[in-house]
């Protein structure tokens, strides 16, 4: 039996996804495919545009034989805390073999080579990083600039002979998350393989409907698409993905960043310096510039503008205010780097039956707890995650127009009839 694991976000699934797991279906061989999912929120500090259970739907319908769900402070948190706690499930799960992710290079060689410099981390390299951090530059670009520099001095040619050059890998936000994968198999000695493809379409952050030829639309730009009202075009998410969407729509379910900035707000006001340091990613520089700019709060969104400053990006600032909302804190951080559980979202018919079953692979080899039973989470430390879904569902069922939130302990596990054979 031969399995293969995706990270992912899905937010929401689209063509360019569906495109990734058939293409590491193909490659690989593999029987089974399993995706580690983030649930309500999402790795650039907003709420995912519609909930888990919509796009665990999407997923097994396009290709996924199981869903679990990444814990929220992993989900929320920095790509190096993303990568760390998916591939520490996925490992843990006992039964993968590859980890494959679509990326902007396409080819593994440049990631194996920036792997090289950053998981030793030479002292060369942490040099160059404190001359650009000296320089006002924010981590990710000190990083990159430092990479590209030592990839120069040592002759790296699987990264100076990319049609950009080093710096230039590590602009692509796949290409980041992808190393950061890299780095996390091997500070965990996994014995899960890494795989790529590349991305097609639309880039990451490309909004523009027309610059994708209607094929492979970037997430971002379905989402403005949705969130203007206007139609997505025919090709750019699979029919199943559609018609969750088009549902979602209709009732005007779709949740933005904004549509928490009252709770932020109140929770602002609560807090001192001191209590805000004690959320993740929230240093004393950014509480203080909180707390001096809190009286000019209108919205989430614009308030995490006034906050920007040159050497912090925009999703950092989104994070940590995120992380306050939500009251994640450092600890929540380092507890989602290694969990005991693991909550399955969903599954498909495959999984559960034949011979073998994943399902029962997975049990029996697996080194945590398997939860198929949302009112066992009581018994796990779900508690962040459980209010945060909580919170999501309150605002998702007000939005929507629906008489009923409905718990999160009364949600059962998806199943889901292959299609796959």
């Amino acid at each position: 039996m031969k399995t293969i694991g995706i990270i992912a976000e899905f937010n929401p699934f689209h063509q360019g996804h569906a495109h990734l797991l058939e293409q590491a279906r193909l490659a690989s061989g593999a029987d089974f495919c399993v995706v580690i999912m983030s649930g309500d929120f999402v790795q650039r500090g907003a709420p995912a545009l519609v909930d888990k259970y919509s796009r665990t739907e999407m997923a097994l319908a396009g290709g996924a034989d199981l869903v679990l769900e990444l814990p929220l402070a992993a989900a929320c948190g920095s790509a190096r805390r993303f990568a760390e706690s998916a591939v520490s499930l996925l490992s843990a799960l006992g039964v993968v073999d590859e980890l494959w992710f679509g990326s902007e290079a396409g080819d593994l060689a440049p990631f194996t080579a920036a792997a090289d410099i950053l998981f030793d981390e030479p002292q060369a390299f942490k040099d160059l990083l404190q001359e650009y951090l000296r320089q006002g530059f924010a981590f990710p670009k000190a990083r990159a600039l430092a990479l590209a520099r030592m990839a120069e001095k040592e002759g790296r040619n699987a990264l100076s002979g990319q049609d950009a050059a080093a710096a230039d890998f590590l602009a692509g936000p796949n290409n980041i998350l992808g190393l950061e994968y890299l780095l996390a198999l091997r500070r965990q000695a996994s014995a899960i393989r890494p795989a790529t493809i590349r991305r097609s379409g639309a880039g990451y952050h490309d909004t523009a409907a027309d610059k994708a030829g209607t094929v492979f639309l970037s997430a971002e730009a379905i989402r403005h698409l949705l969130l203007a009202g206007k139609p997505l075009p025919e090709s750019s998410v699979p029919a199943a993905s559609r018609t969750i969407l088009e549902a979602a729509a209709a009732k005007g379910a779709f949740l933005e960043t904004d549509d928490f900035s009252d709770m932020l707000l109140y929770q602002l006001h609560r807090e001192s310096a001191d209590s805000l340091t004690a959320y993740a990613d929230v240093d004393r520089e950014l509480a203080d510039r909180i707390l001096n700019l809190r009286s000019q709060f209108v919205s989430f969104t614009q308030f995490a503008g006034l906050l920007k400053t040159k050497n912090r990006t925009r999703s950092q600032i989104d994070r940590a205010l995120l992380h306050i909302l939500l009251n994640i804190h450092t600890a929540d951080m380092l507890a989602a780097q290694d969990p005991d559980y693991v909550r399955v979202l969903g599954f498909s018919s495959r999984a559960a039956g034949g011979e073998p079953s994943l399902l029962h692979e997975i049990r029996k080899r697996s080194q945590i707890v398997l939860v198929t039973k949302a009112s066992d989470l009581s018994t796990f430390s779900y508690g962040t995650d459980l209010s945060a879904s909580l919170l999501y569902e309150q605002l998702r069922m007000r939005k929507s127009g629906e008489k009923k939130a409905v718990h999160e302990y009364e949600r059962p596990v998806l199943i889901f009839t292959s299609l796959h054979k």
